[in-house]
Formats: C-alpha cells, sequence, structure tokens
C-alpha cells in the first residue's frame, strides 16, 4: 500500500496496536471509523495490529479465525465469551474480554503506541496495562462522555461504587499520552479534568462506500400519514418515550418505525401498546435493508435525552450516515449535534417536550414541502466529516507522538 506522506517527508515507522471490543466483519459506526482509520495508519506507513474478541455474527467469514491481515493491517482475535443478556452479563463480557486481550497483546511483541477505545471501559484498563508492561505510548479513543456518564446515568446506581469508578477512570486519563475525543466539547472537558495531551478527530462517514445522495423512492401519491424512523440503539441514552407519546397523539396521521436493539427497547414497546401508539418495532438491520429503511422515511430522528448534562458534547454517529444521504432529520439534540444540523440545513432542531414535538410532526404531515431538504449534508461530510481525511489526520497525531522515551516508562504506573 503507497504511504499518504508527501515526497521527501518520512517519518518513522511505528509499532501501533489498537484494543477494541469489536472490530470488522461486524458493521456500526464505531467498526466503520476504525477500519478506515487502520488503513489510513498503515497506508502512512505503519505497522497495525488490532486485538479483539471473536466476532459474535452467524456468518463467520474466514477472517474470524485467530489472525487474519487485511490492506496491511494484523488483525488478532481471542474467544469472545459469548453473547451475554443484561448489564450484568454484558459486564462479566466485557471483564472477560478486557482480560483476554492482555495475553494476546503481549504475545505480539514490541510496540510503540496502543491505542484502547472507550467503550468499551473494560479496554481502558487493559490497554492502560499493555502499554505498561510493552514501555509503549497510550492513547485513548475516547468516544462518549466519560467519566461524566457515571453521574448523568446512575448506571452503578451505588454513592459508593460511582466515586471510586469515576477516580479509577480519571486516574487512567491522566495518565494517557495522549487522548483523542471525537467532539471538541469533549475535548475541553478532558482538558478541565486534567488530562494535558488532548486532540479531537470526528466520527465521520466512507465517502467511497456511502450512496450520496440517497434517492427515495417516492409513491406516486403521498402516503395518508407520516413516515417517521428512528434507526439505532435504543437505550436508555436515547430519550425514545417522547416520539412513542408523541406519535399516540397523532395517531391517525403518523406511522413510527422504531429500528434496533437494546435495553430500552421492551419497555418502550409496552409503552407503545399501553398508549396504542401507531409505533412498529423491528429488528436491527443492515447493508441494502438500512437504505430500504432510509428510504421508507419522510424524516429520520436523532435522538439524545435532554436531562443529562454530558450530551451537550455528543454528536451521534448516525447523524453524519443521514447528512451524507441528504435525508430529513428531526434532531431532538442540543450542543455540537444540533449545531451540525443548523450549518447542514439538513432538517429542523425540536424543542425536547411533548407539545413541541408534536407540533413539528404535524406540521410535516400539512406541509410536505417542509421535508425538502437544501442538499448541503453531503456537502458538509465532505468537507468536515470525510473518514478517509479523518484517518490521515489521526495518523499525524501518533506521528507527533512518536516513539516513547523508553528509560521514562520504567515503573511508571
Amino acid at each position: 500500500m503507497s504511504s499518504s506522506k508527501p515526497v521527501g517527508q518520512e517519518t518513522e515507522t511505528l509499532n501501533v496496536m489498537l484494543l477494541t471490543h469489536s472490530f470488522w466483519p461486524e458493521s456500526s459506526p464505531p467498526q466503520r471509523r476504525w477500519k478506515s482509520f487502520t488503513r489510513a495508519i498503515a497506508a502512512s506507513g505503519h505497522r497495525v495490529s488490532v486485538v479483539t474478541p471473536r466476532a459474535g455474527t452467524p456468518r463467520k467469514p474466514a477472517s474470524q479465525g485467530r489472525t487474519a491481515t487485511d490492506d496491511g493491517v494484523r488483525i488478532i482475535r481471542y474467544p469472545g465469551f459469548g453473547l451475554a443478556a443484561g448489564l450484568a452479563g454484558k459486564t462479566i463480557r466485557s471483564l472477560g474480554q478486557a482480560v483476554a486481550s492482555i495475553p494476546a497483546s503481549l504475545r505480539q511483541g514490541r510496540q510503540d503506541i496502543v491505542i484502547a477505545t472507550v467503550p468499551a471501559l473494560s479496554m481502558l484498563f487493559s490497554g492502560f496495562a499493555v502499554s505498561r508492561l510493552l514501555r509503549a505510548q497510550f492513547v485513548v479513543d475516547l468516544r462518549d462522555p466519560w467519566p461524566d456518564l457515571f453521574r448523568d446515568s446512575n448506571i452503578l446506581r451505588s454513592r459508593i461504587l460511582e466515586p471510586v469508578a469515576i477516580r479509577a477512570m480519571l486516574c487512567l486519563l491522566r495518565r494517557a499520552d495522549l487522548v483523542i475525543t471525537v467532539t471538541e466539547g469533549l475535548a475541553r472537558n478532558a482538558r478541565s479534568q486534567g488530562m494535558l495531551n488532548v486532540a479531537t478527530v470526528p466520527n465521520g462517514v466512507d465517502l467511497a462506500k456511502c450512496p450520496v445522495p440517497l434517492k427515495r423512492e417516492q409513491a406516486p401519491a403521498a402516503p395518508a400519514r407520516l413516515q417517521v424512523l428512528y434507526l439505532g440503539n435504543v437505550g436508555l441514552s436515547q430519550g425514545l418515550d417522547l416520539l412513542v407519546r408523541a406519535a399516540a397523539q397523532l395517531s391517525g396521521s403518523i406511522h413510527v418505525r422504531i429500528v434496533g436493539d437494546g435495553n430500552d427497547r421492551n419497555r418502550l414497546r409496552q409503552l407503545a401498546v399501553d398508549l396504542e401508539a401507531p409505533v412498529e418495532f423491528l429488528g436491527p438491520v443492515r447493508g441494502e435493508q438500512t437504505l430500504e429503511m432510509y428510504r421508507w422515511a419522510d424524516t429520520v430522528v436523532v435522538s439524545l435525552r435532554p436531562d443529562w448534562p454530558s450530551f451537550n458534547h455528543t454528536v451521534p454517529s448516525k447523524l453524519y450516515e443521514l447528512l451524507a444521504l441528504d435525508l430529513h432529520v428531526t434532531g431532538l439534540v442540543r450542543g455540537e449535534a444540533a449545531a451540525i444540523i443548523d450549518n447542514a440545513k439538513a432538517g429542523q432542531l425540536v424543542g425536547q417536550d411533548l407539545a413541541s414535538l408534536t407540533s413539528h410532526l404535524r406540521q410535516l404531515h400539512r406541509n410536505r414541502d417542509s421535508l425538502r431538504v437544501a442538499g448541503n449534508g453531503p456537502q458538509w461530510i465532505a468537507e468536515h466529516a470525510n473518514l478517509a481525511e479523518l484517518g490521515s489526520a489521526y495518523a499525524r497525531h501518533l506521528e507527533a507522538l512518536g516513539k516513547p522515551a523508553t528509560s521514562k516508562r520504567k515503573g511508571r504506573w
């Protein structure tokens, strides 16, 4: 693979290792981010290894074995401990994977840089341990507003465990040689919490594989009901109660599809039944099925619950895909995500209360012309969120970090 560096500009070859809870051929925005970034780092002339569990997909392609190579990236897999349900089961699986990743990583020999992706949170601890055992630079790819999410979500449900977990996580983040965030707000927050070397490389879209823009298959006559889609994780973070309740109030003029899986799905289904809301729940989709859902939709909802302050600095990765496909977005978000929708003129931002959402959806149903977007979404993505260019930027941050000063790392735990 040819190098992306300009002629005459050479940098020393780095051994770069990524520890991640999942990787290609699994398909989700984090996996697509790292698929593109590892290729870009390898294209810059560096040796890249990915240490990850064996994917829990039904197909099990050839790359599911212990090792594989893809576009210059070496993929090392270890047992994934099966699929676990519920918070306790997922926590046990995540901890088991983190422990198993350590010997799998150490067997790969000397490394200059070890990158840990967060989430999963357990990879932060195993990545730190591997970096110290190999005397490598430690880089954290921080994609969510941790550790603030411990407070916002009350996920630990313990006044004793929560401050301990926050202190432990901050201790490791402050020891990182470089923290890379996906938004500028997360970067500012990281610096305020004592992380000294912080950079931002946002999420984005692989334009080479994205049909830009998506041509929606319009029926000869507009459907009698507004077709509203939410597609993605169906968890507590999304606050989708609001959409279900709005659908119940607009029962005769709206059809909502919630597509995906998550720990709030069953509760939302029961809420829809109780309210007799016209909401259809479908399982996760991929590839062409995803595009079929987008073609069906008049508007696609992007939502983050309004009562968690850390979401001011969060941009749902799905938003970038919607902009690239030039789809109409109903934005139940604030902060940086809201600014992106506004700058790209990709739809409407809606107040995160029932009256505002109901009024917005009713207006879309009555005035179909308001569903037209200006076509700026794909242009905005090309200028700000092209994964190929972002991957090259990531490689430059690693090159600036360079090789570790091994003598300074002895005993630095």
